[in-house]
This record gives C-alpha cells, structure tokens and sequence, in this order.
C-alpha cells in the first residue's frame, strides 16, 4: 500500500501524452441496448462510462472553484483526457492519485467538430477489478 500521507493527490503542471489518445473503450447504451466503442468513434453529447488508471493528474483552475484533468488509461494504452469539475473536485480529490484504478462515468465533449474527444467527468469511483488485470 502507498504512502500517501506526505504527498498531495495532484500536482500542477502539463500532461504527459498518452500513446493512444482519444481511444478508451467507452461503454454507453445505443437503440438496441449496451454498446462498447472507442471513445473517438462515439457522439457528443453521449453518457458513457469507462475504466482505467489514472495517470498525470493535474489541478485547474482556481482556488475557488478547483477543477482537476486526468488521463484515464486502459489495459493497452488506450486513453482519454477526464476533466473533473469543481462541484465534483472536493468529493474525489482522494482518488486522483497516479496509479488509481477507477471507473468513471460522464458525457463526451468535443469543442471543435475536429478536436479530440474528452470525458466530462460526472460520477468516479474506485474500481478494484479491470478486465485483464487478473
């Protein structure tokens, strides 16, 4: 078990670049029921949710209102670029800590037509099982 009590849960500072980014496999319910996809293939707008580990965690924004960004990675280095809002900030700070396997649920946002998806992240919580790790 990790020594946390002399380290903060994120750090200020850039994220470093996933190997696959924009690609986490996202589940999400379709017309006919549950569907798992690339989070690059899937619409705006959609409620999906997703496993990973969280890596590069970073503080943004104020003091006042704290928002975090995360990249959540996948088993084969898939990933996706988590933004953490300040009404969600103050109850999560714990799990985002490098290394934290976590599921996360949240709607896909693109600000651009051609810019990269990113998870706006709704719910998080710690996961203790990710499919192939055992």
């Amino acid at each position: 078990m990790k020594d946390r009590t002399s380290t903060t849960a994120l750090t200020r500072g850039p994220i470093k670049a996933p190997r696959l980014p924009g690609r986490l496999i996202v589940e999400f319910l379709g017309g006919l029921g549950p569907v798992t996809q690339r989070l690059d293939l899937v619409a705006a707008g959609t409620l999906v949710t997703a496993t990973g580990t969280v890596m590069a965690p970073a503080q943004t924004g104020s003091d006042e209102k704290p928002r975090a960004s995360f990249t959540l990675t996948g088993m084969t280095g898939e990933a996706a670029q988590c933004i953490v809002g300040d009404e969600l900030f103050l109850d999560t700070w714990d799990l985002l800590t490098e290394g934290t396997v976590v599921q996360v649920s949240g709607e896909i946002r693109r600000p651009l037509a051609d810019s990269p998806a990113y998870l706006d992240v709704r719910t998080i919580r710690r996961a203790y099982f990710m499919a192939g790790s055992a």
